[in-house]
């Protein structure tokens, strides 16, 4: 009987080491990169016929090169952006810090499901999609899109607790 009860209070113990949080975990995430348990790849293609705001192109069809950086301090670099519609854009993106940021084209809508459904991925990293990539510390990444009518949009970062922190920029499409 004694054996039995320190037994189940030694695994008692190690599932409660196993659940206890840190500080630190807020900002280590894994780098493995999984696609979402409930979308197949399909469903990931089919999100890019979804986007309302342009479409990707290939960097040889830049009109102009775009900078940013993405940082610890949950700023992006530029803040703010104006295109012209009709403008094909490449976006040169380096993380200049040491935490995992992504970049994710969109509308506000757009912007916050995808702060929803990284949040559901709990640390997992997502795949990269039309409008979106992941930049690990020190990486430079590209994205070209044709901007093709005037809107609002934003860039966000939706590492967990990165979006809410504010890091975002806003792009003005004018006509």
């Amino acid at each position: 009987m004694r054996r039995t009860t320190i037994g189940l209070a030694a695994i008692a113990i190690l599932v409660l080491a196993g659940c206890r949080s840190d500080a630190a975990d807020v900002t280590t995430i894994p780098t493995t990169s999984m696609p979402m348990a409930d979308e197949s790849m399909d469903d990931m293609d089919d999100h890019a016929e979804d986007l309302t705001f342009g479409e990707p192109v290939d960097a040889s069809q830049a009109d102009r090169v775009i900078e940013i950086v993405a940082k610890d301090d949950f700023t992006f670099t530029p803040a703010s952006i104006t295109i012209t519609a009709g403008e094909a854009v490449t976006f040169r993106v380096t993380n200049e810090g040491a935490l995992t940021h992504d970049f994710t084209l969109g509308d506000a809508e757009l912007q916050d499901d995808h702060d929803l459904e990284m949040a559901e991925m709990a640390g997992m990293m997502m795949e990269d999609e039309p409008n979106a990539f992941m930049i690990e510390s020190g990486q430079t990444k590209e994205m070209t899109w044709h901007f093709d009518e005037a809107t609002e949009l934003l860039i966000g970062c939706h590492i967990p607790g990165h979006y809410a922190n504010g890091m975002k920029a806003t792009i003005t499409v004018e006509s």
